[in-house]
């Protein structure tokens, strides 16, 4: 029997600066941009070789959708990432191999949703970042992630409801998860922010919110409440909302937010051979990067069933201060971990995740892979023992290890109190029964 507490802090901004991103024409968002404009630069770019014949295809869109051509260049493109997911960071492990091909397929899918089917920050709609199969880079299954392309020009309203929501966080970003020695920020940039304690909401839980380069102008009669408001800059790019649920249920039925732009009048056009191929060229940098990124993120990972405190600064995951805790859990099938705590001075949510060696959670729909605090059964002084296992211990607050031998787990305490003392254990048969007497 081993116990742990948790290690010395390492941060996101860190780890992005170590990192290889994306390179994004643009200079656009890595992760939920638009790319309108992403032709005329991305030659210019250090893109990696696979994408080239892409971005050569540009100099003649029509001929290379005609011939057929941009298709076969960008299912080449597609090719040599297959190495992000069967390389050394998937153990030569052929559970994580397969879970990796799978989580390649989800990202061509998100890609192309976002950069082709959503990238038009003119005509925008928001689009799902994060499903019950669809998860990037460390979902959590109480959230809805909902993204939208925008542009620093432009001027949006959008309408959207947390009815039951635990909280709501709407950030507007520029730039990109790429990071190089000028930039430790990752290129990723936090423009404006606004959550719960400052949006004005109504009593059945809508709100709408405006988003522009001024708070007063020809569209200030538009509906949305004072305050209501995210000051957009030249180089914002794309707005993310996140909204937390205790409940499965609300999580699962939340409605989609609405958008529309104010300053443009004329419908979408057809779409066209140019903006196929920079959604494809979009798509296959995205994955590149966003892979790239993990691989790196991951490689942080503690030893087995050991924890690390790894809090967000903010600017480069959400608006809201988010403190995260990190880490390993490997078990034997006779074997469990313990997290024992006592939350003292709490925020209103904050839950565990189980996830696999590519940030995506197990089947949450059938299975108990995300305990929040609302659901966590206590002890009469408040002190909680979590149990993660590979089948039911016949306790309480037990987690599914979900048939992997090992899967990373992670602490989301949504506020700025201080984070809980954890203590980590790992039993064998023999510890678990004691603790049923």
């Amino acid at each position: 029997m081993t116990t742990n507490r948790t290690q010395p802090a390492i941060t996101r901004r860190q780890l992005l600066a170590s990192s290889t991103g994306l390179a994004l024409a643009t200079g656009t968002s890595a992760t939920l941009s638009g790319c309108a404009s992403i032709a005329t630069r991305v030659a210019a770019t250090s893109a990696p070789e696979a994408v080239r014949p892409l971005i050569h295809q540009m100099a003649d869109p029509a001929a290379a959708v005609s011939s057929g051509e941009a298709w076969v260049a960008f299912c080449d493109a597609l090719k040599p990432l297959a190495r992000h997911v069967t390389g050394p960071e998937s153990l030569g492990d052929l559970q994580i191999q397969t879970e990796g091909i799978r989580c390649l397929s989800r990202l061509v899918s998100l890609g192309l949703d976002r950069f082709l089917e959503h990238g038009d920050p003119r005509h925008p709609a928001f689009y799902d970042l994060q499903t019950a199969t669809r998860k990037y880079l460390g979902d959590n299954p109480d959230q809805t992630y909902r993204g939208v392309a925008i542009e620093g020009s432009g001027t949006y309203r959008i309408r959207a409801n947390a009815a039951g929501a635990a909280g709501v966080e709407i950030g507007l970003y520029a730039g990109s998860f790429r990071s190089d020695e000028a930039d430790e920020s990752g290129g990723r940039r936090l423009v404006d922010s606004l959550d719960e304690t400052a949006l004005s909401i109504e009593d059945d839980g809508s709100f709408e919110v405006r988003v522009g380069r001024d708070p007063v102008g020809s569209h200030d009669d538009d509906g949305a409440r004072p305050g209501n408001f995210l000051r957009l800059e030249d180089d914002a790019n794309a707005l993310l909302i996140r909204t937390y649920f205790w409940e499965q249920e609300l999580r699962e039925n939340h409605s989609m937010p609405l958008i529309e732009r104010l300053d443009v009048e004329e419908p979408a056009p057809p779409v066209d051979p140019a903006t196929v191929l920079r959604g494809f060229i979009a798509t296959a940098m995205f994955i590149d990067g966003s892979l790239d990124w993990w691989n790196h993120f991951e490689g942080i990972k503690t030893g087995r069933n050991e924890l690390i405190v790894m809090p967000d600064d903010g600017a480069v995951q959400t608006p809201t201060l988010v403190q995260y805790v990190n880490g390993q859990v490997e078990l034997e099938r006779d074997e469990a971990l313990l997290l024992e705590f006592h939350p003292g001075e709490e925020p209103g949510y904050w839950s565990w995740v189980l996830q696999n060696m590519w940030g995506e959670t197990p089947d949450w729909r059938d299975r108990p892979v995300v305990l929040n605090n609302q659901e966590l059964e206590r002890a009469a002084d408040g002190t909680i023992r979590i149990v993660i296992a590979h089948a039911d211990p016949g306790l309480p607050n037990w987690m599914d290890m979900s048939g992997h031998p090992r899967l990373l787990l992670s602490l989301r305490w949504r506020g700025e109190t201080a984070l809980p003392e954890i203590s980590t254990r790992t039993v064998g048969a023999s510890g678990l029964a004691a603790l049923r007497v």
